[in-house]
């Protein structure tokens, strides 16, 4: 009786000694902000309204759950549920995935973390931590992820941290049979992080369905100086003629957040299809001052080219935000964006264009600006 209570009392133990070597997190983000902005469609029409984009000017809106588990061994497994959501409606985010932000299992040591699931590209990380805003969430500060891409499907990527350098190399399995290379994407990129200096540097190839490439490069740094943060970065992106990275369309590349051409019902974008080879030149460069302890100012430029046969158009963004902390997991802010478009991209700001694609077809017919206020509340947990 006495070994069968003690089996018994043993057996009982067992999980709660498992259960303390592992955790489970709730974490997230909303971020709320009425907005009022010009030129909204091809008439010239001004609208007020909640967000921008369904966006917030700063975040994304989501909440997501961690997992760690200690194996032993200084062997550590775990994972990442992260979905986005649109706080003015309470509709799912990403194309209406339930986790369409991060979906992933992980498992790592000393040496690094071995993840395989829906991650966020290489370009996407590297360029976090050269960005004033972290890349916001509006389509006024958020508009370079047309080129980068934001999320890879069906991925594996190795993350490394060695001192002052983190790597991460990343593979997409494309999964169409007899064709190992449609539909996959490959990427490397590096980060340095010693003393006030960060800098990164990405390469990235995506492939359509039909196997034609895009190639990102990238180049960034932030440096500290004092209260103040300065940030620049580069992106050069080079697609193949005709590439198609349409999320659910006849070409559905692994990659998702980069833009298609223009159909019956969606309007031409930043990230179209083109006929013809095409060429972006992507720069931003921005500071951030630390005014006060609860208050925050960051001011930013971006500009792009677009090249391709018989196509040459600018796009441009500037913003402000002023940021005030209401505590560690609050914030309410500002945020002042002006947009302007030229060359071949005129009329691209509310544009309702449906058969345009990069340099055939008819010309856009919305605007060539656009301004955007955005009064916010945000709120971590």
């Amino acid at each position: 009786m006495n070994s069968t209570r003690y089996l018994s009392a043993l057996a009982l133990m067992l999980p709660c000694a498992a259960w303390a070597q592992s955790s489970v997190t709730l974490y997230g983000v909303i971020d709320a902000a009425l907005t009022y902005q010009t030129h909204a469609n091809s008439s010239g029409d001004s609208v007020i309204g909640l967000q921008q984009g369904n966006e917030g000017f700063l975040s994304g809106s989501r909440f997501g759950l961690k997992g760690t588990e200690d194996l032993g061994g200084g062997v550590k497994a775990g994972f990442t549920l992260e979905n986005g959501f649109l706080a003015n409606s309470g509709k799912l985010d990403q194309q209406g995935q339930l986790f369409g932000r991060q979906a992933f299992v992980k498992i790592g040591n000393q040496y690094g973390d071995l993840a395989f699931g829906r991650q966020y590209t290489t370009a996407n990380t590297m360029l976090y931590y050269v960005d004033p805003l972290g890349i916001g969430a509006a389509p006024s500060n958020s508009w370079l992820v047309y080129l980068t891409g934001q999320r890879y499907d069906n991925s594996v990527s190795y993350t490394g941290t060695y001192g002052p350098l983190m790597g991460i190399a990343q593979y997409a399995f494309g999964g169409i049979a007899g064709d190992a290379s449609a539909r996959s994407s490959q990427s490397f990129g590096l980060k340095y992080a010693g003393g006030p200096v960060t800098v990164i540097g990405d390469a990235q190839f995506t492939h359509d369905s039909q196997s034609r490439t895009a190639r990102i490069y990238i180049a960034g740094l932030k440096a500290t100086v004092g209260p103040t943060r300065l940030f620049a970065n580069y992106i050069y992106s080079n697609r193949d003629a005709g590439f198609d990275a349409s999320n659910g369309g006849t070409d559905t590349a692994s990659i998702t957040s980069m833009s298609t051409g223009a159909t019956a019902t969606n309007a031409a974008a930043i990230g179209s299809v083109f006929a013809s080879k095409r060429r972006d030149d992507f720069f931003t460069v921005g500071a951030s001052w630390l005014a006060t302890p609860a208050v925050t100012l960051t001011a930013s430029a971006m500009y792009n080219r677009t090249r391709a046969d018989g196509f040459n158009g600018t796009r441009a963004t500037t913003y402000g935000v002023a940021d005030y902390a209401l505590s560690k997991r609050s914030d309410v802010y500002l945020a002042v964006a002006y947009d302007w478009v030229g060359g071949d991209w005129s009329g691209l700001l509310g544009n309702s264009t449906t058969n345009w694609t990069g340099g055939a077809g008819k010309p856009l017919n919305g605007n060539n600006n656009q301004t955007t206020v955005m009064a916010g509340l945000r709120h971590v947990f």
